[in-house]
Formats: C-alpha cells, structure tokens, sequence
C-alpha cells in the first residue's frame, strides 16, 4: 500500500513483484482507429467498474454475454454518487473524447441508451466477420473472395532534410488488395500521386485490378469483394453503377460486401504497413523518393511476396472522361450509409 509508511521497498524489488497484467509504459502499444461503438461503451464500463462491484462491467466481453448486474448488487448502488466518464463525440464533424461529469444512475442511463444499438452493430459485425471466413473457406479457380482497402497515404521524407522541407513533403496514396483463391493467395498494391481517392481513380484501379485477377484465373466466374464502409471511397452510388459495368466487361458474377464499421481491418493493412516500412527503412539509407514511380521502383527491389504497380495520372485522366457521362445518370441512394449490405 503506498500509503503504508512502514514499507521500504527497492525499486528492483518493486520491478520484480511488478504483476504481469501491469505493463511497463514504456512497452505498452498505441491503440488507435478503435470502433466507436464498442470504444463508447468500454469507457461507460471502466468508469462503472469502480463503484459497482459486478464482473460483468469488468470487460466488454463479459458485459456482453451478461448485460445486467444481480438485483442484490444493485441495491447496495450508491446511485447518486458523483462520478466521471469519457465519451466520443463529433463537435464540427471532428471526434473529441470528451469528459461528462454526474451521478452513477446518470451513467447507467447513458449506458441504457446504447445498449441496443452496441448489440445490433456487434450483430452485424459477427455475421459479416462469418461471411468473409465463409467465402474465403469457399474459393476456387471458379470463385475468388478479394479484399481492398487504402492505406493511409505515405509522406514521403528525405534523409538529412532542412528544417524548411518539412512542411513541402509530398504524399503518394496506396490502395492495397488480398485474392484468395483455395490454398492461394496474391496480394497487390497500386501506388498513386494523386490523393484524392475519388470515384475516378478507384474505377482506374479497379479496371487494372481485375484484369490482374482475370489473367491469373482464366475460368473466373463469380467475385466476392470485401471493403469498409468508407462513404467517400466505396459505400456510394457511383460504385454500385461502376460494379454493373465492370461485371460486364469481365464477364463475372460480381458482388461487393461492406464490414461493419470500423470492422473492416485484415491483411490489406498489413500490405500498406509492409511496402510503406520497406520504403521508408530505404529512404533512411540515403534513397531519395520524390513521387509513385520513385517508391515503386524502391518497393519492388526490397519484396517479390507483393505485386506492386503505379497507376499513372494519364489513366486517372481517360477514367474520367470516360466514366464522366455514365456517373452524371446515377440518381441517388436513399440511405446508403445506414444500411448494412452483406
């Protein structure tokens, strides 16, 4: 007890009887891109777990499995005892952990609030997750499962920079890719200059990607496409028209699958994070990457596990134009966003 001043002990013997499950801050990774429905409730339960003595708020997987607390505990809740929590918000369209400060019941009534749509969302993220083991377990030279996603853009630094170069770097947009195929498995990476991730440069992709995929497996048949949700990117309108396109021009069954948000990561980041370490650890050599070519070119020389190619402007550029007049026709969704497509 540290507040026991009878007890004198050394800092290796606090280090030795240090327990197991208490990490080192040093050691301890940095938890980022966390789902916000799952992340809302953890933070009500850790604030709760204080003051109601009940094993189901220890965890979110046991609060899942046992969403209420015994009758004999709660009424042993002090429930107007003050208390703090933290919760996400968006303010302005920028998420903000934010502190809320009030009584126990007014947490539990918080929580309340969000019980039901935590458990619809986790029920479509299982039924998803299942899905996907589903049709890679289900693949064959007839039927290919493939996953897309874009990696966060890569800063491209110099070594031995100035200071003023900091704020001139340039960026390059990695749009990475896994097939499964029975026992096998081609991954893909397509590097851009252009940053914008619109409809126009994920078409030029998509054109390149599924040629790639029709060259390797000649009797293709049906495609099963596995992405996020990301409005901006791939849940929207202007993909679900390009897909009756492409679907024609291959030849192929083709159907596209949303994860559940903030579900969708898998092996497509683990490419990003590759490419992107190889390039970087190059650059630090004194290897100097000024654009998609450039990295490229370093990327292919450093893995051969990974087919990684540049999509040039000018394809971007004749996308366009082509795909211009057929976009101008797609009227909109209603509710895009809030359905589940599965």
């Amino acid at each position: 007890d540290k507040n026991d001043p009878n007890i004198n002990l050394s800092k290796t013997s606090f280090s030795d009887l240090r327990p197991l499950n208490i990490l080192v801050q040093s050691h301890m990774s940095h938890r980022s891109c966390l789902c916000v429905y799952h992340e809302s409730i953890n933070l009500l339960l850790k604030a709760l777990s204080k003051q109601i003595q009940c094993p189901d708020l220890n965890t979110l997987q046991t609060f899942s499995l046992a969403l209420v607390c015994d009758e004999e505990d709660e009424k042993l809740i002090d429930q107007k005892k003050e208390i703090k929590w933290y919760q996400w918000i968006l303010n302005e369209g920028l998420a903000k952990k934010q502190e809320f400060n009030g009584t126990i019941q007014q947490c539990l009534a918080d929580l309340q609030e969000k019980i039901k749509p935590f458990l619809w969302h986790v029920f479509i993220k299982r039924q998803q997750a299942s899905y996907f083991e589903q049709m890679k377990s289900s693949t064959n030279d007839e039927t290919v499962c493939l996953q897309v996603d874009f990696s966060e853009d890569f800063r491209m630094d110099i070594q031995d920079a100035i200071q003023g170069s900091y704020y001139s770097k340039k960026s390059v947009s990695l749009f990475t890719s896994h097939v499964w195929c029975s026992s096998q498995g081609f991954s893909f990476v397509y590097v851009l200059d252009n940053c914008t991730h619109d409809k126009y440069c994920i078409s030029t992709i998509l054109d390149q990607l599924f040629d790639e995929i029709k060259k390797k497996f000649k009797n293709l048949q049906n495609l099963h496409v596995f992405s996020d949700g990301a409005a901006q990117q791939f849940k929207q309108r202007f993909l679900f028209r390009n897909l009756c396109r492409l679907a024609d021009l291959f030849q192929i069954e083709l159907s596209w699958h949303y994860f559940a948000t903030s579900h969708g990561k898998g092996v497509v980041d683990g490419l990003g994070a590759t490419v992107k370490r190889l390039v970087y650890s190059a650059i630090l050599a004194g290897q100097h990457c000024n654009s998609a070519a450039d990295f490229v070119v370093i990327a292919k020389s450093k893995t051969n596990a990974i087919e990684i190619s540049e999509i040039k402007q000018h394809f971007i550029d004749d996308s366009m134009a082509k795909m211009e007049p057929i976009f101008k026709s797609v009227k909109p969704i209603p509710e895009t966003k809030k359905n589940s497509f599965n």
